[in-house]
């Protein structure tokens, strides 16, 4: 059977949700989680972080539902040595594989019968020192391309080198011990085309990048691991 070349990001909205209570969501998606899942949302004193874990929770499961025919009760996770998330429960006769990111406004779950997948979504608006971390984190390449665009569209193309980078080391589910500085981004053709220095090893071709973005305040990028041939598909749904 032929490896499948699609997947679907998920977006779900936070506003939608804007005038709930927390007490009106958790009569709504409360019976969602696991008990343990329950404990660890009812932890943080923040009111918006407890919002965001059970909105997380009540997507994954969704949208895991949606493309299994299970209900959202059953799954059950694990984590990864570096913490990645894995679905323990059930076993399903074809293979789901999915990967979540969340910032100021937005949650999003990527989902595709493919392995090895990656997403990261940030919020453009947010206060840094973009050339301070560009200097930290990015690879020279990327450092030389960002500061020779205009000051005024530096902060997307920072965020596009970000969101990428994310993405992929998230897809490797490796973290940090990926040293950022050692891959970079080459955003002149039709899709971001990522290289590696001698420390990753790693193959490009194997490689498919998106960037999309969600809102004017929102860009969200996905790693595929689809290797070279047809342009994989990306079907975005709006949770």
């Amino acid at each position: 059977m032929a490896e499948p070349r699609e997947a679907h990001l998920h977006v779900l909205r936070l506003d939608r949700f804007a005038d709930e209570t927390e007490e009106a969501l958790l009569d709504r998606f409360g019976d969602l989680l696991t008990p343990e899942e329950r404990e660890r949302q009812a932890r943080p004193t923040l009111l918006r972080r407890r919002r965001e874990i059970l909105l997380t929770r009540m997507l994954v499961r969704t949208v895991l539902s949606h493309h299994a025919g299970v209900d959202p009760r059953e799954w059950r996770f694990g984590a990864a040595e570096r913490g990645r998330p894995f679905i323990e429960h059930p076993a399903l006769d074809q293979p789901l594989d999915f990967n979540l990111a969340h910032t100021e406004g937005m949650i999003v779950c990527l989902v595709s019968e493919h392995p090895g997948i990656g997403v990261d979504v940030e919020f453009l608006p947010r206060r840094s020192d973009l050339e301070g971390v560009a200097g930290h984190f990015f690879a020279v390449p990327e450092q030389a391309a960002l500061m020779v665009l205009p000051k005024e569209e530096r902060r997307a193309r920072f965020f596009a080198y970000w969101t990428l980078k994310e993405a992929y080391i998230k897809a490797r589910g490796q973290g940090l011990a990926l040293p950022l500085d050692g891959f970079w981004f080459d955003l002149a053709g039709d899709e971001p085309a990522i290289s590696f220095d001698d420390r990753i090893e790693d193959d490009p071709e194997r490689w498919r990048f998106r960037t999309v973005e969600l809102s004017p305040d929102h860009l969200c990028s996905v790693a595929l691991p689809f290797g070279p041939g047809p342009r994989p598909e990306l079907h975005l749904v709006e949770a």
